[in-house]
């Protein structure tokens, strides 16, 4: 027993188990703060897709770079890691996807009106017996 108290008594000691908590305390803070910033990014793509048609780059890029360091600050509080996120590391690095062309306008080009299903049941017989109804 006398053996686990003085465990704990170095680990209470230890400076570098203190400046960790400082970095996990701002990293904790800062996390609820990067979670605002990407629904702005996801509103500012939506309205531009909405309104142009296609999305920015650079706010795609912005957002997988906050998403990577989102993983990285999680990584670090929950001791996964021992490596610090920006600003106290390097960015993380942004992949470069080729993004398609939204389907709408892929789609458009190959939909024939026969293609396009109806969703109400119509009988052969009873179709044309209305007709007639409606002009006598």
């Amino acid at each position: 027993m006398a053996e686990q108290d003085n465990a704990v008594g170095k680990n209470l000691s230890n400076p570098d188990t203190w400046v960790r908590l400082v970095y996990m305390l701002i990293f904790s803070l800062l996390l609820p703060l990067v979670k605002t910033v990407v629904w702005v990014i996801a509103l500012l793509q939506f309205l531009l897709v909405l309104f142009t048609g296609r999305n920015n780059p650079h706010l795609r890029d912005l957002g997988q770079g906050i998403a990577k360091w989102s993983l990285q600050a999680t990584y670090f509080l929950s001791y996964n890691s021992e490596e610090k996120p920006f600003p106290f590391s390097d960015w993380p690095e942004i992949e470069t996807f080729t993004v398609p062309e939204p389907a709408s306008e892929q789609v458009a080009d190959t939909v024939q009106d026969d293609d396009i299903p109806a969703f109400t049941e119509v009988e052969e017989g009873k179709d044309a017996a209305d007709k007639g109804d409606k002009q006598a």
